[in-house]
Parts: C-alpha cells; sequence; structure tokens
C-alpha cells in the first residue's frame, strides 16, 4: 500500500503534459516487452495500467488519447505474427481498441463522480460555502503555513442573531434566504486567498491567513457592517455577534482556535448582541492549548489563566487581551 501511496503521489504531482507522455512511454516499453515475448504470451492486462492513470489523472480526453496509442503499441508488437487471414490482425486491433476505450471511459466516469461527490462533501449545499470539515482542514493547512511563516492569523466566528425566531414565524424558506445573503456578503468582502464557512446552522467562519490584527479589524469591521446592512434592509430582522481572535504564536490547533473564538462571540451574546468583539491571542493561549483539551481550553485563556475576554477596552492588544466595537 505504500507504494500505491507513493505512486499517487508522484502522478498526482506531474502536470498534464507530462502525465500523457509518461502513460505513452510506458505503453510503449510494455508494447517492446510484448514483442520480445512473442505472441505466445499475452501482456494485453498491462496495457489497461497507462490507458486507466491517464484517464484518471488527466481526463476523459487523454485516457481516449493513450488507448489509442497502446492500441497502435499492440499492432505493432503483433505484426508479422502469420494469421490465416489478413483481416483478423486487423479485427483484433478494433477489438483491443474497443476494449481500452470502454475502460478510459469507465475510469474517467468514476473519478468524475468521486470528484463530484467530494465537492459535495465539501460545499455546504445551500449557500455554497465550505463545510465545518473542509474548514477545518483548510484552517489546519493555513495554521501551518502560519508557523512556518511566523505570521499572524486571524480567525472570525459570526453568528447571526434572532435566525431561529425568523425561521419559526416566517418559515424555513425564508430563513434560507437569510443563510444565502449572508453567505453572499461575507464572500464577497474577503480576498480570494480567505476562507469563508457554514460552520452549522446559523453559524460561520471567516480566516484570514497572513493577516495582522489591525488589518483583520478592518475586513471583519467591513464584513460585518455590510452584513448588518443587508439583513436590515431586508426586514428580517436579523443582526449578527462577532467573536474575533488574532493567533500570533504556533503551534495551535484549529479546534483550540474555533472554541476561543466561538467562547469569544458568545460573550459578546451575552452582552446584548449585535457587536464584534476581538482578541489577540500569543504565546500565553498557545501553551495552554496544548495544556487541555478543547473544553479546558474554553475555560481559560490568556495569562494568567484568564479568559482573553476579561479585559475589554484596550487600545494597543497584548496577547491574551481583547476591544469591542
Amino acid at each position: 500500500m505504500r507504494l500505491v501511496s507513493k505512486i499517487d503521489r508522484w502522478l498526482s504531482g506531474r502536470s498534464s503534459p507530462g502525465l500523457v507522455v509518461v502513460t505513452v512511454v510506458v505503453a510503449a516499453l510494455i508494447g517492446c516487452i510484448d514483442y520480445l515475448t512473442g505472441y505466445e504470451l499475452s501482456l494485453g492486462l498491462f496495457y489497461i495500467a497507462p490507458v486507466s492513470a491517464a484517464a484518471w489523472y488527466v481526463g476523459r480526453s487523454a485516457g481516449v488519447g493513450v488507448a489509442v496509442a497502446s492500441c497502435i503499441v499492440w499492432f505493432l508488437a503483433d505484426t508479422g505474427h502469420d494469421y490465416s487471414h489478413p483481416a483478423f490482425q486487423g479485427w483484433n486491433a478494433l477489438i483491443r481498441l474497443g476494449f481500452f476505450l470502454v475502460s478510459s471511459l469507465l475510469v474517467s466516469a468514476l473519478r468524475a463522480s468521486l470528484s463530484k461527490q467530494q465537492a459535495l462533501a465539501r460545499t455546504d449545499g445551500l449557500t455554497g460555502l465550505l463545510t465545518r470539515r473542509a474548514f477545518e482542514a483548510r484552517f489546519e493547512h493555513d495554521l501551518a503555513l502560519a508557523e512556518r511563516s511566523l505570521q499572524p492569523v486571524v480567525l472570525a466566528y459570526i453568528d447571526l442573531d434572532d435566525f431561529k425566531r425568523v425561521n419559526d414565524e416566517q418559515g424555513h424558506a425564508v430563513g434560507d434566504r437569510v443563510l444565502r445573503i449572508a453567505a453572499d456578503v461575507m464572500r464577497s468582502r474577503v480576498r480570494r486567498a480567505d476562507t469563508v464557512a457554514r460552520l452549522g446552522g446559523d453559524e460561520f467562519a471567516v480566516l484570514l491567513p497572513n493577516t495582522s490584527s489591525g488589518a483583520g479589524r478592518e475586513v471583519i469591521a467591513s464584513v460585518a457592517g455590510e452584513l448588518r446592512a443587508a439583513l436590515r434592509s431586508s426586514g428580517f430582522g436579523v443582526d449578527c455577534s462577532v467573536g474575533v481572535i488574532t493567533l500570533e504564536d504556533f503551534p495551535v490547533s484549529a479546534e483550540a482556535a474555533l472554541a476561543a473564538a466561538d467562547a469569544l462571540m458568545y460573550e459578546v451574546k451575552k452582552k446584548g448582541k449585535g457587536s464584534v468583539e476581538y482578541a489577540v491571542l500569543g504565546e500565553d493561549f498557545r501553551e495552554e492549548a496544548r495544556e487541555g483539551d478543547g473544553e479546558a481550553g474554553r475555560a481559560g485563556r490568556g495569562a494568567g489563566n484568564q479568559s482573553p475576554r476579561q479585559q475589554p477596552g484596550e487600545a494597543d492588544l497584548a496577547p491574551g487581551r481583547t476591544s469591542t466595537e
């Protein structure tokens, strides 16, 4: 299995033209071996490997092309053998071509179906945003890059206030419309390198890699402002509460960071909803997150095991301190 995994990684890392060349060369090598071993020993099954690889890693057109090339190679390897009728060799070549083409089309269809299923699993069907699982995978990747480059990461946890009342009083169709409006606003206010996800229900996350605390404030303030304006203009009576954390020291897990942002957002709700609260989390948070699990991490963050939300209104944010807008 390790060998198969290594081959898969190697093939996945090649460009499409390079893969086509490799698969054609492999088919030619199989043809040479086929010619040298003679027609009594068939190697027909081995031609499926380059045909399937081209169809899987490049696509249907490449698979068809390599299927035709493999058929030609096999035809040449079979040349020189005596047949009772000259047409038999051509007939055999057509049968082989059909076999290769069917194999190629089946493999490419399987890959397309798998890719579609993976996309559906990663994408929220209602909003088109990433799902929680896909977001956590992206977050872990961005955290690893941040640890290597020593660049801060900003995470915003957004909850739609009074959304349940909309569902209860106006129906789920209206609630779905609210969620789509929120998703469209958040998606339109961030960079292509940023990530927006629907974590579940009426909760969203915005991830800003390689972003300082100050820059993150500006972006999230813009997102929150646009979101409130869109929700209010729609007349649904929905607002938003946002908890924003800036991670400056690594390593830290996505789970711990999400728990901290989630807890910060709930502090906003306890204070009356409809606002944004910020926290910069440094080495003290990293050490505490490493020592405890997710629930323990919520119990205390910041210097001296204090929550980073217990010092609001600071003009100059330090690790474990917060500011509210």
